[in-house]
C-alpha cells in the first residue's frame, strides 16, 4: 500500500522528462509545430524535394491549370514558394507560420 503513495508523488517538483512521442525530422531534430498545421491543411511531405507541398487546380475555358504551393525549411525559418502551371516560380516569401 505504501508503493502507491510513493508513486502518487513521484515526479512532483521535478523537471519534465523528454517525451518519447516527440516526432523527429530526418536529421533527428524535433518537428516544427508548423509541420502539423501544414498536414492539417492538406500538405504532404515530398521526400525527393525535402519539402511540404499541395497542388491547386483551377478550371479554365480550355481545361485546367495547376499550381504547387510549397513550404521548405530554411535554417531556423520557413519559405513558401508558389510554382505555376509550367513550373515557374511566381511567388516566394519567408514565413514564420500559417494560420
Amino acid at each position: 500500500m505504501i508503493d502507491w503513495l510513493k508513486n502518487l508523488f513521484s515526479g512532483f517538483n521535478q523537471p519534465a522528462k523528454a517525451s518519447d512521442d516527440i516526432k523527429l525530422d530526418k536529421e533527428g531534430d524535433p518537428l516544427d509545430a508548423l509541420v502539423f498545421k501544414l498536414i492539417d491543411k492538406g500538405f504532404h511531405f515530398n521526400v525527393e524535394k525535402d519539402w511540404y507541398e499541395r497542388t491547386w487546380m483551377v478550371a479554365t475555358k480550355d481545361g485546367a491549370e495547376t499550381s504547387k504551393e510549397v513550404y521548405k525549411k530554411r535554417g531556423d525559418g520557413w519559405k513558401v514558394i508558389m510554382y505555376g502551371n509550367e513550373g515557374e516560380i511566381f511567388f516566394e516569401q519567408e514565413v514564420n507560420g500559417i494560420k
